[in-house]
Order: C-alpha cells, then sequence, then structure tokens
C-alpha cells in the first residue's frame, strides 16, 4: 500500500510541475503574439509594404543562413539524450558549438552572397540590394544559431522557464527600440534589422549564465553529434526551406511590395499555433524517452488533443481575422487577407501533425523523414513557379498550403503505420472536447492541459498517470521543436 500511495504521490508532484510549466509556457507564448503583433504593425505602418518587404527579403536570408547552416545539431542533441552519461557534455557543448558553426554558415552566406555579386551582376540572383542591412542580418546568425543548441539543452533539463525568459527579454528589447524610434520618426529597413539582431543577442545573454551543467568540452561527443546531426540535416534543410523559398521565389517572380503583403498574411497565422504548439512542447520528452508502446499511444493522445484545440482558433480567425488586420495595419495591406485565409488550413495542418513529426524522430528513420519533407518541398516549389504569374500573392500562399497539408498528412499516416494506431484514433472526440472545455473554464484549467494521458486512445481524460518505463520523466521540450523554425521569423 505504501509503494502505491508513493506512486501516486510522485505522479501528482510531477503533474503539478508540468502544469505549472504549461501555464508559464502559454502566456510566454501569448505575450509574444501580443509583441509580435505590435512589433508589426509598427513596422507595417512606418515602412510600408515595399520597404517591409525588403526586411522580410533579409530577415529570411538570415534565417535561412542558420538553418542551412545548423548541421541540425538539436535533433542529435535530442537522440543522443538517451544516454543519461553524456547530457553534461551536451549541455557544456551548446553555446560554443552554435557559435562556431553560426560563423562558418555566415562566412558562406557571404561568399555565395559575393559571388552572386561579381559573376551574375543584373541577373537577380542578388536577392537585396542594401549590403549594410544585410551584414546586420547576418550578424545575428551565430547568435541565433547557438540561442537554438542552447535552448534545445535548456528544454532537455527541463528549465522552460529559463527560455520563456531569454525569448521575452529578448522580444522586449526588440519592441521597446521599435516603438522609440518609430516615435521618434528614425525607423528605417536597417535599423529594423540592426535591432533584430540586438534582440538576437539580448536572448542569448539571458540564456547563458543559467545553464545548468558546464564542464569541458567532449570531442569525441562533438564528432558524434555532428555525424548523428548530418544525417537529419537533409530533411531538416528541406523542411525550412519548405517555409522560406515561398518568400524567396516570390521575391524573385514579383515585387517588394507583394513580398511585404504576403508577410502581413503569414503574421496573423502564427496564432493559429499557439495553444497547439503548447501541447506539443509539453510531450515530446516522454515521446524521446518512454518505451514504444507508451510512446505511441501518448502522442496519438498529444494529436487528438492538438486537433481539438485548434478548432476554435481556426474557426475565429477565419471570422474575426480579415477585418481585424485591415483595420490594424491600414488599407494598404487589404490585399493580404484572401492570402492569410488560403495559408491558415496549411499551417494548422503542419501543427497538428508536429507530435507525428517528433515520433517519427524517435524511429531514427532520416532517409524517409528526409524524403517527406523533400517531397513536400518539391511540390512547394513547382507551385509555387505555376501559380505566381498568373495568382500572384494569391497562388504563392495555396502553394504552400498544398505542400504543407501534404507533409502533414504523409507524418500522419507513417506514424499510423509503423505504431499500428488506426487513423480513426485520432481523431478528437466527446471526452476530449468535454474535457479540454471543462478545464478552459477557469483559470486553474489551463494547467489541466498539461496532464496528457498516456493511456490507451480509449482511456479517460487528461489526467497524468507514472510513466512505467525505465527512463522516463516530465522534461519540457524546447519552444519551436528543434530544427523546425516559426512560420514567422520576426515582426
Amino acid at each position: 500500500m505504501r509503494g502505491i500511495a508513493d506512486a501516486v504521490s510522485q505522479a501528482v508532484r510531477r503533474r503539478d510541475t508540468t502544469v505549472t510549466r504549461l501555464i508559464h509556457l502559454l502566456l510566454t507564448r501569448l505575450t509574444l503574439v501580443v509583441a509580435g503583433g505590435l512589433t508589426s504593425v509598427i513596422v507595417a505602418r512606418v515602412l510600408g509594404p515595399a520597404d517591409r518587404g525588403a526586411y522580410w527579403v533579409i530577415v529570411t536570408i538570415a534565417t535561412t543562413a542558420t538553418a542551412l547552416g545548423n548541421l541540425s545539431v538539436e535533433q542529435s542533441q535530442t537522440t543522443l539524450w538517451t544516454r543519461e552519461a553524456d547530457r553534461p557534455a551536451i549541455t557544456a557543448n551548446a553555446p560554443w558549438l552554435g557559435l562556431a558553426v553560426g560563423s562558418v554558415a555566415v562566412f558562406f552566406a557571404v561568399l555565395i552572397t559575393v559571388l552572386a555579386a561579381v559573376f551574375l551582376p543584373g541577373t537577380g540572383a542578388m536577392p537585396v540590394t542594401d549590403r549594410s542591412s544585410l551584414a546586420w542580418g547576418l550578424a545575428a546568425v551565430p547568435f541565433m544559431m547557438a540561442i537554438v543548441y542552447v535552448n534545445n539543452a535548456h528544454v532537455l533539463h527541463a528549465r522552460t522557464g529559463v527560455v520563456n525568459r531569454g525569448t521575452l527579454a529578448g522580444a522586449a528589447v526588440q519592441c521597446s527600440a521599435l516603438v522609440a524610434l518609430g516615435v521618434l520618426g528614425r525607423l528605417t529597413v536597417e535599423w529594423v534589422v540592426i535591432i533584430w539582431t540586438v534582440s538576437a543577442v539580448t536572448n542569448l545573454a539571458v540564456l547563458l549564465p543559467s545553464l545548468p551543467v558546464r564542464l569541458p568540452r567532449d570531442r569525441p561527443l562533438i564528432r558524434r553529434t555532428l555525424s548523428c546531426g548530418l544525417r537529419y540535416h537533409p530533411g531538416s534543410v528541406c523542411n525550412f526551406l519548405l517555409l522560406r523559398s515561398d518568400v524567396l521565389v516570390l521575391n524573385a517572380m514579383s515585387t517588394p511590395t507583394a513580398v511585404g503583403i504576403y508577410s502581413m498574411a503569414v503574421v496573423p497565422t502564427e496564432l493559429l499555433r499557439v495553444m497547439a504548439d503548447t501541447v506539443v512542447q509539453v510531450v515530446l520528452p516522454r515521446q524521446m524517452e518512454a518505451g514504444e508502446e507508451t510512446a505511441a499511444l501518448y502522442t496519438a493522445r498529444a494529436i487528438r488533443i492538438t486537433v481539438a484545440l485548434s478548432v476554435v482558433p481556426v474557426a475565429l480567425f477565419c471570422l474575426a481575422g480579415p477585418a481585424l488586420v485591415v483595420a490594424v495595419v491600414g488599407p494598404a495591406f487589404a490585399g493580404c487577407v484572401v492570402p492569410m485565409l488560403v495559408l491558415a488550413p496549411g499551417v494548422a495542418a503542419v501543427a497538428v501533425a508536429r507530435p507525428a513529426a517528433a515520433h517519427l524522430l524517435r524511429l531514427n528513420l532520416p532517409v524517409r523523414t528526409s524524403l517527406m519533407y523533400g517531397g513536400a518541398l518539391l511540390v512547394n516549389l513547382v507551385l509555387n513557379i505555376l501559380l505566381i504569374p498568373g495568382t500572384g500573392v494569391t497562388g504563392c500562399a495555396l502553394a504552400s498550403t498544398v505542400a504543407y497539408t501534404a507533409l502533414a498528412a504523409a507524418q500522419v499516416g507513417w506514424f499510423a503505420r509503423s505504431t499500428g494506431v488506426p487513423l480513426r484514433r485520432l481523431v478528437p472526440g466527446a471526452v476530449e472536447v468535454r474535457e479540454i472545455a471543462h478545464r478552459l473554464s477557469g483559470l486553474g484549467g489551463l494547467g489541466g492541459l498539461g496532464g496528457l494521458s498516456v493511456r490507451a486512445p480509449e482511456a479517460g481524460p487528461l489526467h497524468e498517470v507514472p510513466d512505467t518505463s525505465s527512463r522516463g520523466r516530465p522534461d519540457t521540450p524546447s519552444a519551436e521543436r528543434p530544427g523546425t523554425p516559426s512560420r514567422d521569423p520576426a515582426p
């Protein structure tokens, strides 16, 4: 009896910890949504569509350099985390490895830019003409790379509070600086990019003092980390390009004004990810550390909860989003309404499929994972090239939605096939809907979402049960699945 009581007590304490992290994480994300909306409005109203488009292209180039050059180290960190003896060294390697890899990425980005300007002048191969702003944007790459690695180390240690503080600090610096320069009438494309870079430095500065473990570097582990990451890197690159290639193709085939309008269509769709991302961040460690059967059931449960949590935001977004966006950013961006509505289903589909994507990482199938992302990227590029000349920004949004939905279907389908979980068990039922409605009826209900069950699909609602695996513990995953960039890189 005492053993049963201890197990129940441990489960309750673990549930309370998960609940607390979930509430903090949700509040942080909502705060970032508000801050991002404010900065987006400031940038849009001061710069206008054309200059906002130029800024968006620079930020896209910098984030592309980060994604292409990060060697998927954060994914290898997650994969190698199953070996407890390696965890201190993984943590210690994170900051300096991020800065080193980021510096190499900047070197190659500058080299490619210079070669394009020298050998392909006047062909449009050089995506921007403001080289000073581009230099400031690329200066952020090493810091962003280190943030990715360090964030992942923190969350694998269940220290999402540190990640939240770093993210909020960077957002506060960015938002306050944009407001100040906007009031003074000094806001330009270059200043917006500089502020974006400074916010990344601030974020990293908050993260570094709180690293849980500091030990000398482990060179053999570094080689294993890079080797493991490189196996997943083709898929990570394709995934990132899937989320960013539309901007680059639109910039090459249209005008900066079109890019600026499209960027405003992208920003509000991030609202659709807030609740879904919060659930995903709570379940990842169990997916990585629990037994195979438990992880599969936990993932299926997470998918159902994510679907249920996405229905209401999508409906509200479609009903109120168009009028609200135009009222806030002004009539110059009225052209973003239709692309925004077209893009919303695709973004929601990707958010819903993220628990399945994380489970595929556990299966250690880098080739098949890369083929999924590569196929979706190919669909996106082909449709963009075909649709943009005739339908412009709307065609770009449609191409992205088709590609995102195809990727989500492939990930969920492969999860169902590999685990034997029927697709019908991934559809939320009355149990999930009633439980979510009950727990969201008050502030305390928000916490109820943290105790996702790992029982069989027909088991009761959202209550934590003791993990029966040998390695299970309630770690919290990182904001934005490791290696998966946010759809909107900046305001």
